[in-house]
């Protein structure tokens, strides 16, 4: 997990600075709070983003240009 996605997690969830950031990844992982975080710092829309996945995961999905 990018330390950028931490930091905003540590900042919204209120967690303790006695909190490594190892732990807060281990707990976090794969959870909608990290993906929260991990969207807010790119400033996309959620549709966009969701639709990035989508693309990636399904890649006949893509819309053809």
């Amino acid at each position: 997990m990018d330390k950028a996605v931490i930091d905003a997690i540590r900042k919204k969830e209120q967690l303790p600075d006695s909190m490594t950031d190892s732990e807060i990844a281990q707990e976090y992982k794969g959870t909608y709070t990290a993906a929260r975080a991990a969207v807010s710092l790119h400033h996309k829309p959620l549709d966009q983003v969701l639709a990035d996945a989508m693309g990636k995961v399904f890649p006949f999905m893509k819309k053809k240009k």
